[in-house]
């Protein structure tokens, strides 16, 4: 009888406990559980965050492409099409849960990319300015030296006063249609680097009934967005302002006072880089057109 009772003690001290291990591992996975619902929470809530700020910076990339002022109109279109493209992706955003992390890394990928683009539109137009601001400074300094020439020759006779008159006219050669673009091997328009060929300039020499008639040489410069003029030797130099410069290539025309069309081509013979190249036309020793073209 007394082994019996002890017995019966003992089974009960072991459901006893059982019972406070299970609660105890009920406690433990309930904490454990606590535990993973909160760090899912600050996970969601650091993504939404995320999510939030890159809406933010895209807004503002926006407002900043707005800021960008240009006369260049093949670099507005770019800067549309990339303002579109903004456009577009914060409303694709507004549709992204923030529990999708991979999707959310992609458009800050996205948003560093386009900051990078912005970037490269900054330097172009910023290059364009420059290049504004020193046509219009040469300008003004030989309207200038015009002036003072004018000035010292007043009491020259009517015979040089006649001469100058048909030098000036003779000086305002003028290219219309400037358009300069790069071409593949089989003669088709491209702006990628990796499949250039040459380097196509074309443009249309304007009537000028003064002007002395006959062949001439008309030169082109074509300058890398580096300022380097792209040219085949050493040797290939010609006169302008009383000073030897480089020419990227050059071509005979037989000029008769009347609307001429031409064309001249470079050959691609050294790496080129990525970026907005200017061209300049040359001929009887004046600028006579300026352009501008980007290759990628």
């Amino acid at each position: 009888m007394e082994n019996n009772t002890k017995k019966k003690s003992n089974f009960q001290l072991i459901i006893i406990i059982i019972l406070a291990l299970l609660l105890i591992f009920f406690v433990i996975d309930k904490i454990h559980q606590k535990q993973k619902t909160e760090e899912i929470i600050t996970q969601l809530e650091e993504s939404n965050t995320e999510k939030q700020n890159i809406s933010n910076e895209m807004k503002e990339l926006l407002m900043q492409y707005d800021e960008l002022k240009t006369n260049n109109d093949t670099i507005n279109a770019k800067l549309a099409a990339e303002q579109k493209r903004i456009k577009q992706l914060i409303e694709e955003l507004k549709y992204v849960k923030s529990s999708n992390s991979a999707k959310i890394k992609q458009y800050k990928k996205e948003l560093n990319t386009l900051r990078k683009i912005m970037r490269s539109y900054i330097v172009q137009i910023d290059s364009l300015y420059t290049r504004n601001q020193e046509l219009i400074k040469e300008n003004a300094q030989v309207k200038n030296e015009y002036r003072i020439v004018i000035s010292e020759n007043q009491e020259l006779s009517s015979a040089r006063d006649s001469l100058e008159g048909t030098v000036k006219k003779a000086s305002e050669l003028k290219a219309l249609n400037l358009v300069a673009s790069g071409i593949n091997k089989r003669g088709k328009k491209t702006n990628r680097i990796s499949k250039l060929d040459k380097i196509k300039v074309c443009f249309t020499i304007d009537e000028n009934v003064i002007a002395p008639r006959g062949e001439k040489w008309v030169y082109i410069r074509i300058a890398k967005p580096d300022k380097y003029v792209l040219h085949e030797s050493d040797d290939d130099l010609f006169t302008f302002e009383g000073k030897k410069i480089a020419y990227s290539a050059k071509r005979v025309v037989n000029y008769q006072g009347d609307i001429t069309d031409m064309c001249i081509y470079w050959k691609k013979n050294e790496n080129l880089i990525p970026g907005l190249y200017y061209v300049d036309v040359f001929a009887d020793g004046a600028l006579i057109g300026t352009t501008a073209f980007t290759l990628n």
